[in-house]
């Protein structure tokens, strides 16, 4: 599956000096294939160490953190010589072994011209004592596929060819919009987990059999993603960290008009403020399972000045994810007909779209009953989104924000196709939320 990762993969191997590499996002998102790709075409040999997988490799870092010495036993524990000048070496899982994480800080110091390359999924979640290797290591987010992602993975490449020529001059035409739209349904059902992409496509011949198994997959990463919240934060933790996760999707999709700020009551017994749930929610955001969207009262620089900490939205990570959590039939999403909360769903997707492209804070803006779901600073313009599940073009919200701050760009996204912009306000697709540019 190609990724867009590997640009900065690439990037990151030509660059001089070089740090350990250090790959997150939160468990399926693909790194140790990604990881695994890197090295075999782009290094002469490339040596997996997988810290889940092998949990003897702990004791290579026990003696001393001698980069030298860990890649002497290293080659030693597989039988294989690793040069360090030309191979890539991977530590897979690396939060299993808080002593390797340790000792890229002196990969960084005494052996910088080693390939080194690490993942991880739950950093910084554990209960070891050991240090950060902090301003040590490249660090690279890895997310979700986006859909221009799953379009490649679905064999369609002229599909995604045909969206990054789209221009307001030459918006698609009807017909090619909605063989689009179906491929936008379809992710609309798996989300961007690689494994559950890979056996959609290969099922997608008998599309009840291949929505039907999708489902069933996502209910198993489901009960791995609990596993970790226990396995990681202790059985006390745990339950709330559960309760916070299992009710977002819940008291989201109750929303008639689109995604309100997350209320804190009603999630645990005794548990109605800020305070009481504030562990729980940075949690499940280090982990990689939820996004949070802070609502600002003022779309003003910096957006983080006006954001109140207790006023954020939050949304999965996954929108296929949060179609298992929902128990929501992919028939039911495929119809494109599935009751208030398919406001929610689109809002989910668009968010993830925009986190996956920018790896950055996207924020809300609400006063009195003007919200607008998402406002991005995009070179130093803040750039409101209004989101739109079907295909209405009415924006009240849009036009109370552009009365009161005459932005440079506004976006409204929807079901239709893309239509020429309207006094600064440019019109997309839902599944070209991540495409738009500021005027020349």
């Amino acid at each position: 599956m190609k990724r867009k990762i590997f640009e900065e993969l690439v990037s990151w191997k030509k660059s001089s000096p070089r740090k350990p590499l250090l790959l997150q996002g939160a468990r399926q998102v693909g790194k140790t294939y990604c990881l695994e790709e890197f090295g075999r075409n782009g290094f002469p040999n490339y040596h997996l160490f997988d810290f889940m997988e092998n949990p003897a490799l702990n004791h290579i870092f026990e003696q001393d953190l001698q980069p030298e010495r860990i890649l002497r036993d290293l080659g030693l524990f597989n039988d294989k010589d690793i040069n360090q000048g030309k191979d890539l070496i991977i530590f897979d899982e690396i939060q299993q072994c808080p002593r390797a994480l340790t000792s890229l800080k002196y990969f960084a110091q005494k052996l910088p011209t080693a390939f080194v390359a690490a993942s991880g999924s739950l950093l910084g979640l554990g209960l070891s004592d050991e240090p950060f290797p902090v301003g040590k290591v490249n660090r690279h987010k890895l997310y979700p596929m986006d859909f221009e992602e799953f379009l490649e993975a679905m064999g369609q490449r002229r599909l995604v060819e045909l969206l990054n020529s789209v221009t307001s001059k030459q918006p698609l035409i009807e017909p090619l919009h909605q063989k689009i739209w179906l491929y936008f349904k379809y992710f609309m059902i798996t989300g961007g987990l690689p494994e559950v992409v890979k056996n959609f496509s290969e099922k997608i011949t008998t599309l009840s059999e291949a929505f039907s198994e999708t489902r069933e997959f996502q209910k198993e990463l489901l009960k791995d993603y609990m596993d970790d919240i226990t396995k990681h934060s202790g059985k006390i933790k745990a339950v709330r960290i559960e309760a916070v996760f299992k009710n977002i999707p819940i008291q989201l999709a109750k929303e008639t008009n689109g995604v309100k700020k997350f209320v804190f009551k009603d999630v645990l017994p005794n548990a109605s403020r800020y305070s009481s749930l504030e562990g729980p929610i940075e949690w499940l955001i280090k982990a990689g399972l939820i996004i949070k969207v802070p609502i600002c009262n003022k779309a003003e620089l910096p957006l983080q000045a006006y954001a109140d900490e207790k006023r954020f939205k939050l949304y999965i990570f996954d929108v296929g994810i949060l179609g298992s959590m929902l128990d929501l039939s992919p028939k039911t999403i495929f119809s494109y007909d599935y009751g208030p909360y398919k406001g929610y769903f689109a809002e989910n997707l668009v968010l993830t779209e925009l986190t996956a492209k920018w790896s950055k804070t996207i924020y809300s803006w609400c006063r009195n009953t003007a919200e607008i779901e998402f406002l991005m600073d995009y070179e130093g313009n803040i750039i409101p989104i209004e989101v739109k599940a079907g295909i209405s073009a009415k924006a009240k919200s849009l036009k109370v924000y552009k009365e009161r701050y005459s932005p440079t760009l506004a976006i409204l996204l929807s079901g239709r196709p893309m239509l020429p912009a309207k006094s600064n306000t440019v019109q997309l697709p839902l599944y070209m939320a991540s495409k738009f540019q500021l005027p020349v």
